[in-house]
């Protein structure tokens, strides 16, 4: 593995360990009146987008990290949906 990809994988890490607490608190509180909607779907069809283009230039750390975090946002998203 180069450096390179390292420093990708440590940047995803990050983000994707930011969702956890949104996540693991709208799950156990299942109150999700303080979770924006429209932030949700955004990010969302953002990380989208950026795991398809990561895919396409086959850079494994943005896609492992994307899609990991595009499984997160979407559970964070289900949620909201849910529990309005």
């Amino acid at each position: 593995m180069q450096s390179i990809d390292l420093l990708g994988y440590v940047a995803g890490l990050l983000v994707v360990i930011s969702l956890l607490p949104q996540a693991i608190k709208a799950a156990k509180t299942k109150s999700t009146k303080d979770i924006s909607l429209l932030r949700y779907i955004i990010y969302t069809f953002g990380v989208t987008l950026w795991t398809i283009y990561a895919l396409i230039i086959k850079n494994a750390p943005i896609t492992l990290m994307n899609s990991v975090g595009l499984i997160l946002a979407l559970y964070i998203l289900s949620l909201k949906i849910r529990y309005k």
